[in-house]
């Protein structure tokens, strides 16, 4: 299969690129520099000769706070973005999926959020994505969605963050009043591309097993890894982020689990991977307990 993937210089666009050629499809890879997913004409362009079987957009804005203050630009790539993507994917007959977020949903829910369960965005990020969605239901086409949790991967996302101010020796203060599921983008990857070779379409939800709160996780990384530094816990309202976030964020993933017919991996599990294959790389302490 012809995969092009957007957005191939980030965190789980690099690793869909990896995993789609370790899988033998042919893997087509476009960042930021080569392809401004905003220029329709360009798009259509790039669409057109590279003639994919199918298209993983994960081109984003994702500077969830800086958002707050550049609605445009959020609006001009992940809304528009994905509309000129989607557009040119259905122009050419390839499927297209659309890498969205559990931002989505405004943390009301006392369960895990099924796919098909009320967005109402809290954030203008999230307004963004949600906006995105639509876009590319609108154009129609064999079009999926796939919304994934608290991506980190390499030297990029949270963890990754929260162990570079570890190895510093930083005290941390982190909140512990949202839920949701951790996610290592070699997983996301994994589970994204089943759902590619299966032909899923419609609404998906990818993330982790388990859930935990974001101080729960940091203090989780930091032990695993072996720093001795202190993890304060604090709430979102001491913490003071600009855009709203999502108190309950768990995303219900029972319906991906069925398709693919094996679980995904708990957090805890991925995270202990992800310290000896990826952290380890950047010369960090690793050992585990």
């Amino acid at each position: 299969m012809r995969i092009l993937i957007t957005g191939a210089a980030g965190l789980l666009g690099t690793a869909l690129l990896e995993d789609a050629r370790s899988r033998n499809h042919e893997a087509i890879g476009l960042g930021k520099a080569e392809l401004d997913v905003t220029d329709g004409s360009q798009v259509s362009g790039a669409v057109t000769r590279h003639a994919p079987d199918a298209i993983v957009h994960c081109a984003a804005y994702t500077a969830v706070d800086r958002a707050e203050t550049e609605r445009a630009l959020a609006m001009a790539v992940n809304r528009d973005g994905a509309h000129n993507v989607a557009r040119a994917a259905a122009a050419c007959g390839a499927a297209m999926v659309l890498i969205s977020t559990d931002y989505v949903f405004d943390g009301s829910s006392r369960r895990p959020y099924q796919p098909n369960d009320p967005p109402r965005p809290l954030s203008v990020y999230g307004q963004s994505k949600l906006a995105g969605e639509r876009a590319v239901a609108e154009v129609g086409g064999s079009w999926t969605v796939v919304r994934t949790s608290w991506l980190y991967g390499r030297a990029a996302g949270f963890v990754p963050a929260i162990l570079r101010r570890a190895a510093r020796g930083e005290a941390l203060r982190v909140v512990n009043d949202q839920r949701g599921r951790p996610t290592w983008a070699q997983d996301a990857s994994g589970a994204v591309l089943d759902l590619v070779e299966r032909g899923a379409r419609g609404l998906w939800h990818v993330a982790g097993g388990g859930d935990c709160t974001w101080f729960e996780l940091a203090r989780e990384a930091v032990r695993l890894a072996r720093y001795d530094v202190p993890v304060e816990a604090v709430s979102t309202s001491d913490y003071g982020a600009p855009a709203g976030r999502p108190a309950y964020a768990v995303l219900d993933i029972e319906a991906t689990e069925r398709l693919l017919d094996r679980p995904m991996r708990d957090w805890r599990d991925a995270l202990r991977c992800y310290l000896r294959q990826e952290w380890a790389g950047q010369g960090a302490s690793t050992a585990t307990a």
